[in-house]
């Protein structure tokens, strides 16, 4: 059993992937886990492309020296909402390999880890931003977002998309509803880029609140032992807090500080409330 660290929001900014290789090289982390909004910012057909030249260049670079410093490291990568979802091909031809995507799966962890599970979906509820490959309706309660209509990214290329109202198919409330068959909830970590609705960690500029409804009602059923989310950087800084509970649960939210500081938690996964501790590194 080693310590696991988990960043999210990186967003392709290469100060922040140099500071994940330095805490990894100094911890000698067993798991990574990276959750979501991992490329560089792009809109359009030449922001595709540019993340993918990302995946396949830097990206990569950046999981083979976290290997080299530390060959048994295992590497867990789920996507963001600021990810096109058509350069997924690139991240699945090291799947198993240099990395492994979490996306819709439960994965066994073994004896090494306690027994763990380790649980992740990209979806995150309906944004104000453009990019809508990774959002869904919520809750089929849920009320509309602030912005339905925007694009998806289909075959390199990108196209518009508009959300139907009321909801008319599925919700990230039926996914988690999936994930949860996967593997026993009271032995899970669940990775989502989305943060729970209510806490601490999904709180944005202003006060609202805006993470998953959804994931909130999961974790008040299932009780895991800890859930790991981004998506909203500003929430440590504006509640004051990185993390909460729901009931049992350690609820986490990292955050990050756009260029200036890179956020990541470190901890020991069989004694989570113990030894988790945030970092913060300029």
């Amino acid at each position: 059993m080693g310590l696991w660290i988990f960043t999210s929001d990186l967003h392709g900014h290469p100060p922040f992937y140099a500071a994940l290789e330095r805490l990894a090289s100094e911890a000698h982390p067993s798991v990574v886990i990276l959750g979501g909004d991992l490329a560089p910012h792009g809109s359009g057909k030449e922001g595709v492309a540019r993340q993918r030249e990302f995946f396949d260049g830097p990206f990569r670079e950046t999981a083979e020296r976290l290997r080299r410093d530390t060959p048994s490291l295992r590497l867990f990568v789920l996507l963001g909402n600021d990810d096109w979802r058509t350069n997924l091909d690139v991240l699945e031809r090291e799947d198993g390999g240099l990395w492994t995507l979490l996306h819709e799966r439960a994965l066994s962890l073994g004896p090494d880890e306690g027994n763990l599970f380790l649980a992740g979906l990209s979806w995150v509820p309906i944004t104000p931003f453009l990019q809508k490959d990774w959002e869904r309706w919520d809750v089929h309660d849920a009320p509309p977002g602030l912005r339905m209509e925007g694009m998806v990214s289909r075959d390199g290329g990108i196209e518009q998309f508009q959300f139907g109202e009321p909801c008319p198919g599925e919700t990230i409330a039926d996914a988690l509803d999936r994930l949860a068959e996967l593997s026993p909830p009271e032995r899970t970590v669940y990775a989502l880029h989305t943060p729970p609705h209510e806490t601490n960690c999904d709180k944005m500029n202003g006060g609202a609140h805006v993470g998953s409804r959804a994931f909130r009602r999961f974790l008040e059923k299932h009780q895991p032992p800890l859930s790991l989310s981004g998506h909203i950087h500003e929430a440590p800084r504006v509640s004051g807090h990185y993390r909460d509970r729901v009931g049992k649960t350690v609820v986490v939210n990292p955050g990050q500080f756009e260029a200036k500081q890179f956020c990541a938690v470190i901890f020991d996964p069989l004694r989570i409330a113990d030894t988790m501790r945030h970092t913060v590194r300029g």
